[in-house]
């Protein structure tokens, strides 16, 4: 009989506890799933009682609105108001850019024909979203930075009198440094003639050309000098 009252106790010590322990435990555990159950259930109808207690105050706070009426007005929570703008008829958001239309110191184009050589001058194209080389008695507007393999080819020009800073020309001749330039053939520069007539002045060298096909650097400007 004490050997049975000793496998039993030592039973209960490896098995942490008596069986009235363990049922116990088991008890509580049980207790505590359906505590937390309950909590949820009871969330998810308040949550449910809520949703529908909002879309009354919607429906009725809709049709004030429809009727115009001019009772005391209703304070409404932010969240409220939000629905209520998104409830009525959608209107149009007329938005403004700034500077729409407009450029700092460059645009870009298509090329009216191949151009094989950066840093020449460039015209007014064919089309308004074009461009072409400058000759010698054209109306130059900028300097054309890319090389264009094919017609259609978009292309940087920086602008005469906008740019945000010097830029590259291709000398037709020796030019001194500091000297005036106008438009020469294929849209290269060359020193401002003293001849009679109109002259367009697209800057003055920062750098001396020793010949034809130099690249110098150049202050941009534009103005016409008449002789």
């Amino acid at each position: 009989m004490r050997n049975k009252r000793f496998v039993r106790a030592a039973r209960n010590v490896c098995c942490g506890g008596t069986d009235a322990t363990q049922a116990k435990k088991r008890k509580k555990k049980t207790m505590t799933t359906k505590t937390k159950m309950m909590k949820h259930a009871l969330a998810t109808l308040v949550a449910a009682a809520r949703l529908r207690w909002l879309q009354g105050r919607l429906k009725n706070n809709r049709t004030r609105f429809a009727n115009g009426s001019k009772g005391s007005r209703l304070r409404l929570a932010p969240a409220t108001r939000a629905r209520l703008r998104l409830a009525r008829k959608p209107e149009t958001v007329l938005l403004a850019n700034i500077a729409e239309g407009t450029h700092e110191g460059g645009i870009t184009k298509f090329a009216d024909a191949a151009i094989t050589e950066r840093w020449l001058l460039a015209k007014v194209g064919s089309a308004s979203d074009r461009i072409a080389v400058c000759g010698a008695s054209d109306i130059p507007i900028g300097v054309i930075s890319d090389e264009a393999a094919a017609v259609g080819d978009s292309v940087s020009v920086s602008l005469l009198g906008s740019s945000r800073g010097t830029v590259r020309m291709v000398a037709s001749a020796a030019i001194v440094q500091g000297a005036l330039l106008e438009p020469a053939a294929s849209g290269r520069v060359a020193t401002l003639g003293a001849g009679a007539g109109t002259h367009h002045v697209v800057g003055r060298a920062l750098d001396a050309a020793g010949a034809a096909g130099d690249v110098i650097e150049v202050d941009p400007f534009y103005f016409l000098r008449v002789i």
